[in-house]
């Protein structure tokens, strides 16, 4: 018994041994392991930096980032390009937030590469290329202030100089007539009023051609002699004239109660967009007396340009539910539909049979498009990057309507997540506006939302644009509180529906979205568990008072006059506070020319003082929205992590 007692513990020792050596072997291997594949990792980081990946090293960054969660910043990086022009050797242009902020980047004819064309320190909002392409002009303004100044480019030599900035004065239309003249606008007269002058790029002398009060624009131009433009009265009135020889006509017989948007010189008269005889927008060949029937169907017309060589070629985009549907005027007078549905599109340059335009949907960010009205080819063209997201995970917007409080018929756009059951918990996202429209375009904020499970609700409550005159007015002065029972109709029918979990919906909106988010919250306490108000318009009395006097008499006949600070006050959210019982997050730029960031500061300061939950967050580089990129990953984390931390429960 004692031998083989010996004998096991020898056995048993020698195992214990060998298990220990296996062991450390292994511990050993495991680590150099990892030190290689730390090794790896670092040779790997060296060449991606050096753009040396191998294409197996490619394969599986691009597998591990696909399968890594996404947060909001992923989604905020998903970038278009947009405002597409096509120059006559091939090449284009477009603008891209690529890095901060926006600038105009230049690709070549075969698309295979593209340069900036501006290194400008703020965002670039537009730009005017001169008639022999030479050169352009873009605008841009100092921490969202709205004061757009012009800058000079160069399109041979790179070179930019400021051609008119003055951080007082707002400059727009920049209008060629040849590489060393071109019209404009400015308001620097008085503020308020927006002149037109000439301006020669040689000598920079500037000379005054209009001197009529209001807000004018520029629409098309011959020379310095004769040009359109129009007087912009409010959301539903502007007056259109004709300027020629020194003298500024004034279409006659027109309703001052009516639109007119005079678009260009064509064939052998002008060609006007109008209302004057419908409750939406339709086009006319105005030739002295004559108004000769152009385009006219249910949904308003939207856009329209001419072939400024030829003028006897044209596009124009009707506005149907929200989509778009474009045409194409040909030299034999016949209209030819350019073949792209479901999507929202904005018109650009037509020259020589090719329309640029840029083109979005709900599942495809913005990219411009030169379509062959030929062929009826479509090229795309310009930036994009979904950040290897990929868009089959993006939902689709549904066109619903509902009836509202009145037998109003009220549209909204429906997107459901992909995963998850309903009833959901839902976002009601709010437009600005008030004339604004929610429209099936893409956002990255919402497709990130629907990700995470929940469902994003867009209406159109009365007063927004694209249903007609009458529709539009149905919210001014003393009917506003009516558009807020219009987002009630809404949440009531996804309620109904059981697409909607119930007294848990999310209200969100930026500018006018921002007074019917607070105003929703207020009016309808119990549906709301929290609200995130951007640039909101939330004391009417105090907005009136401090917006830009430019801005002032065009608010005052949607809001109702600064004189009547009775009806404006019952109508302010600040004065609705007691009843909110959701939280609220804040947000404004500190330099919104619009909405002044005093109306922020009065909400928060009277949300405390009720003893009601509010966070805030001023950008002080920022105006009416946030432009560049750094802060708008703060706006849209801030806002995730709100919602995530400060809304789900009820």
């Amino acid at each position: 018994m004692k031998k083989n007692s010996r004998l096991f513990n020898f056995v048993f020792i020698l195992s214990l041994i060998l298990f220990i050596a296996l062991a450390y072997a292994s511990l050993k291997n495991v680590e150099e392991a990892k030190r290689q594949k730390e090794a790896d990792l670092e040779a790997a980081r060296i060449r991606r930096e050096h753009g040396i990946l191998t294409e197996e090293e490619k394969r599986l960054e691009e597998e591990r980032e696909r399968q890594r969660e996404k947060t909001i910043a992923d989604y905020n990086e998903i970038t278009g390009s947009h405002s597409g022009y096509l120059l006559a050797d091939g090449k284009k242009l477009y603008i891209a937030r690529k890095e901060n902020i926006a600038q105009i980047y230049l690709e070549e004819a075969d698309g295979q590469n593209s340069k900036a064309v501006t290194a400008s320190a703020e965002p670039v909002d537009g730009y005017s290329v001169s008639p022999e392409e030479k050169q352009l002009i873009y605008l841009a303004s100092k921490g969202g202030n709205e004061r757009y100044g012009f800058y000079l480019v160069d399109l041979e030599s790179g070179a930019t100089e400021p051609l008119l900035v003055n951080d007082a004065v707002r400059y727009g239309d920049p209008t060629w007539l040849s590489e060393n003249e071109i019209l404009f606008t400015s308001n620097e007269a008085n503020g308020s009023d927006f002149y037109i002058y000439h301006l020669d790029l040689k000598t920079r002398k500037q000379t005054l051609l209009v001197s009529k009060a209001g807000n004018n624009h520029i629409t098309d131009a011959l020379s310095k002699k004769e040009f359109l433009f129009y007087t912009y009265n409010s959301n539903t009135s502007t007056t259109p004239y004709h300027y020629k020889n020194g003298k500024v006509n004034k279409f006659k017989n027109i309703n001052p109660n009516k639109r007119y948007f005079p678009i260009a010189f064509f064939r052998d008269g002008i060609l006007m967009r109008t209302n004057e005889n419908d409750d939406f927008d339709y086009l006319e060949l105005w030739k002295g007396k004559e108004h000769v029937p152009f385009f006219k169907r249910y949904w308003t017309v939207e856009s329209a340009v001419v072939d400024k060589k030829t003028r006897d070629t044209a596009a124009f985009c009707s506005d149907e539910d929200g989509f778009s549907a474009c045409r194409y005027y040909d030299k034999n007078g016949e209209f030819k539909l350019v073949e792209y549905n479901k999507s929202v599109i904005s018109l650009g340059k037509l020259h020589d049979g090719k329309l640029v335009m840029d083109i979005t949907r709900s599942q495809e960010i913005t990219r411009p498009h030169i379509y062959d009205v030929e062929t009826g080819s479509l090229q795309p063209f310009g930036y994009f990057f979904y950040n290897s997201i990929s868009q089959e995970e993006f939902s689709n917007a549904e066109l619903r309507h509902v009836l509202s409080f009145d037998n109003e018929n009220v549209s909204y756009l429906l997107y459901r997540p992909r995963t998850g059951n309903p009833p959901y918990q839902t976002i009601v996202y709010f437009h600005g506006g008030p004339e604004g429209q929610s429209r099936p375009s893409f956002s990255a904020n919402f497709q990130y939302y629907l990700s995470k499970g929940y469902a994003v609700a867009a209406p159109n409550v009365r007063g927004s644009s694209g249903y007609g005159e009458r529709f539009m007015n149905l919210d001014n002065y003393k009917l506003r509180m009516n558009a807020v029972k219009d987002g009630k109709a809404v949440i009531d029918e996804l309620l109904k529906e059981g697409i909607s979990a119930p007294n848990r919906f999310i209200a969100m909106g930026g500018s006018y979205g921002g007074f019917m988010t607070v105003a929703s919250m207020a009016e309808f306490a119990d549906d709301y568990i929290c609200g995130i108000d951007n640039v909101g318009v939330v004391d009417l009395v105090n907005f009136l008072e401090n917006t830009s006097s430019y801005r002032r008499h065009l608010r005052e006949a949607e809001y109702g006059p600064l004189s009547d600070k009775e009806s404006l006050q019952s109508i302010s959210p600040t004065n609705m506070v007691d009843k909110i019982k959701g939280e609220l997050y804040v947000f404004h730029g500190a330099n919104d020319p619009r909405v002044p960031v005093s109306d922020a500061y009065i909400l928060i300061d009277r949300l405390q003082k009720a003893g009601k939950k509010v966070q805030s967050h001023i950008f002080e580089d920022e105006g009416h929205g946030y432009r560049k990129k750094v802060n708008r990953n703060i706006y849209f984390t801030k806002s995730a992590e709100f919602i995530q931390n400060n809304c789900t429960k009820k």
